[in-house]
């Protein structure tokens, strides 16, 4: 069912969200949501279900929060997407509480989708619609002792950087929010920033060589792995230049 589930169902179930949710009934969300959590559904329609429900949310942020919470504790892939995009309107007046949820979320999902789905949602959003005040939050997150939660500014900087492709200074600031870094060997968290710094590749090539090619040069325990995605969409020129000093 789910898999032809129309837009029209999509909102018609949002509104039982949302009117469940204002009267307090959270567990009931997951029971009228069950049906679409238990079989595979395309993002884009719990993309489309997360944001119906988050625009209508921002009044009553301590009630969808719950929800939002009994969703994620059904563990369910769709239930991530949902609430991850469901976040971003919250952004402009409960920030903190998104950064923060977007974390515990990370953490009890305990799986690389999970870091990959919320950080290509609301971590990611965060970084591009309040550049300064994320980057804090994602430096926290570097120090963090949960390993997707590190992984996680990985995503969120592979996601502005596919989506801000004009600003090069902010590109330059996430390297070097990325910089200390470079050394990672948790494989899981090497994933995330290679797939960061590909990203930036693909629309700055000349930032992300200049940045390389400082590292290579005082920084001696580089992840092959990482480096090998940094690469991913350089010219073949430098590609060469770069590994033969790694």
């Amino acid at each position: 069912m789910s898999k032809y589930i129309s837009n029209e169902q999509i909102k018609t179930l949002a509104n039982q969200v949302i009117s469940l949710t204002s009267a307090n009934k959270y567990r009931e969300v997951v029971k009228i949501l069950k049906p679409l959590l238990d079989t595979k559904c395309p993002f884009i329609k719990l993309d489309l279900l997360g944001k119906e429900i988050g625009r209508a949310g921002t009044s009553q942020p301590q009630k969808f929060f719950k929800s939002f919470d009994e969703i994620i504790d059904y563990n369910a892939m769709g239930g991530f997407v949902i609430v991850g995009q469901a976040l971003i309107p919250f952004l402009e007046k409960d920030f903190e509480a998104v950064m923060q949820r977007s974390r515990e979320y990370i953490i009890k999902g305990n799986e690389w989708y999970v870091c990959d789905i919320i950080g290509e949602r609301s971590l990611g959003q965060a970084l591009v619609d309040y550049f300064d005040k994320t980057c804090s939050w994602l430096k926290k997150f570097l120090q963090d002792e949960n390993k997707w939660v590190k992984r996680s500014t990985g995503i969120a900087v592979h996601f502005f950087s596919k989506r801000v492709l004009d600003e090069p200074v902010k590109t330059e600031k996430l390297l070097m929010l990325i910089e200390p870094y470079i050394e990672e060997k948790q494989r899981d968290i090497v994933k995330g920033i290679g797939w960061g710094l590909k990203t930036i590749g693909r629309h700055h090539p000349d930032i992300l060589v200049k940045f390389l090619k400082k590292q290579i040069q005082v920084k001696k325990n580089i992840s092959k792995l990482m480096i090998r995605k940094a690469l991913t969409y350089l010219d073949k020129d430098n590609k060469l230049a770069i590994q033969k000093n790694v």
